[in-house]
């Protein structure tokens, strides 16, 4: 579908685990996912690059977390700062791999 027929535009929050993107394969797969993304005249992307355990160690230890952050619903936001629920529903979502 070409995006730009959406009046209010388009949005699209993703997910991967940091291993996904890791070396030159990873950056090519990146590349490639945003051409394709780039070809739907997508309008917005947005990106969490963080896996689970990552995401719940944080939960466990705050302290050592201060600065992770995390896209939430449109908005960006200390992943620290969010309560349990917020935070558990983030660790929930899919985590895709390219």
């Amino acid at each position: 579908m070409d995006n730009t027929l959406l009046s209010n535009g388009t949005l699209l929050n993703v997910k991967f685990t940091p291993a996904t993107l890791e070396g030159e394969a990873g950056l090519r797969k990146l590349a490639d996912f945003l051409r394709a993304f780039t070809q739907l005249k997508l309008q917005h992307i947005q990106f969490n690059v963080v896996n689970a355990d990552t995401l719940r160690e944080a939960q466990l230890r705050p302290q050592d977390f201060a600065g992770l952050v995390v896209r939430v619903a449109g908005y960006s936001a200390f992943f620290v700062e969010l309560s349990k629920e917020i935070q558990d529903d983030i660790i929930r979502r899919t985590a895709h791999q390219l």
